[in-house]
């Protein structure tokens, strides 16, 4: 019984398992003539597809309606179905080392396919990261409904825009624009601090109440305005930009929003200190 228990967990697949055997579920191929057959029809059904070829003992002919993908390794294809699409052998095998189904339209009949990534190169370690291989990534986030960062941008790049400026994502224009956003937020923080602590100290009550109304109008005329701050995010987002620039912006969105709020925090509180006064 401990012999026939330990041969079911060893035929019990595991997740990566099972998602390998349905990648190809419900699609049917045929292999052209000139393709490299012994691997695909390996390959194929052990992915879960169904494949036939041009020649004896095939399972089905190529005249078959049902076919999904027709495998090619031409230049050109003569006559073609238009019940199926036709791609090159390497679409299969990016398809599997990627473990999802890649669009066909870069591997289509007398294209150039993408570049071919190993699955055995760690990228990261390497220090680079071709194009195809963040396309694929995101595909990859698609498939599983996740939502991925902005590739690139790091907490450093949105707290110092100057460090995008070095690395040539934006130009010195944009990147002065941004400090200037950000030194006025910075600006923006620091005067709320000041007034909130002069207030818990209580020196505003001591005022009287002409001059809690000129310090009032003084203080409100010394903030920034977030119209104007709205506006220099508005141009920065009309330049183009790259995906860091993208990053570099939600993050001042999200601070003019916040620093809002505080403004309008400190507001009431001046409102409440007033009608206590009187």
């Amino acid at each position: 019984m401990h012999l026939m228990e330990g041969a079911e967990c060893e035929n019990e697949d595991d997740q990566d398992t099972k998602e390998c055997k349905r990648l190809f579920k419900n699609m049917k191929f045929f292999l052209s003539r000139e393709v490299p057959r012994e691997s695909l029809l390996f390959v194929i059904p052990a992915f879960g597809g169904v494949v036939s070829w041009d020649g004896e003992a095939a399972p089905y002919k190529e005249a078959d309606q049902s076919i999904s993908h027709q495998i090619v390794d031409r230049p050109t294809q003569g006559h073609r179905y238009l019940s199926r699409e036709y791609v090159q052998p390497q679409w299969i095998y990016d398809c599997i080392n990627a473990r999802i189904i890649l669009p066909t339209e870069a591997y289509m009949v007398g294209r150039i396919p993408p570049p071919h990534l190993s699955p055995f190169v760690d990228n990261d370690a390497e220090g680079y990261i071709p194009d195809y291989a963040e396309t694929i990534k995101r595909l990859q986030a698609a498939a599983r409904n996740e939502v991925l960062p902005m590739p690139g941008v790091g907490k450093e790049d949105l707290d110092d825009p100057q460090n995008l400026l070095v690395e040539g994502y934006i130009s010195r224009t944009e990147a002065n624009e941004a400090a200037q956003t950000k030194k006025k937020m910075v600006t923006l923080e620091k005067q709320y601090h000041e007034e909130l602590q002069s207030e818990l100290q209580g020196a505003v009550m001591k005022k009287s109440k002409k001059g809690s109304a000129e310090h009032a109008k003084t203080s409100e005329e010394s903030v920034p305005d977030p119209k104007q701050i709205a506006e220099d995010i508005d141009t920065m987002s009309k330049l183009g930009m790259s995906r860091k620039k993208r990053g570099l912006l939600e993050a001042i969105e999200k601070g003019k929003e916040r620093n809002t709020a505080r403004i309008s925090k400190l507001k009431e509180r001046k409102k409440k200190l007033k009608s206590s006064e009187n």
